[in-house]
C-alpha cells in the first residue's frame, strides 16, 4: 500500500478579513507544520486591504508544500 494513501489528508482553513498585518505569520505557521499531507484553503470575506494580494503571492511561492491550495474570495462582505 502506498504510504501517501495511508496518511489522512488534513484541510487547514484560514478565514481572513483585512488581515494584511498578520496573514503572513499565519500562513508561515501552517507551512511550518511537520505533518506532510495538508490542503490549505484561504477564504476571504471581501477584504479592503492587501490581504488577497499577499495571500495570492504567498500561495504562488509556497504551493509545493501543500497537496492543494485554494484562495476563495467573496465579492461582498458577508459578515
Amino acid at each position: 500500500m502506498n504510504k501517501m494513501t495511508t496518511i489522512p489528508l488534513v484541510s487547514v482553513t484560514v478565514i481572513t478579513y483585512n488581515s494584511e498585518e498578520y496573514i503572513l505569520e499565519t500562513l508561515e505557521s501552517v507551512k511550518n507544520q511537520i505533518y506532510s499531507r495538508i490542503e490549505l484553503i484561504i477564504s476571504d470575506d471581501c477584504s479592503r486591504d492587501n490581504t488577497i494580494k499577499i495571500c495570492n503571492e504567498w500561495v504562488h511561492l509556497n504551493r509545493d508544500r501543500f497537496e492543494d491550495t485554494k484562495v476563495i474570495t467573496s465579492t461582498v462582505n458577508t459578515g
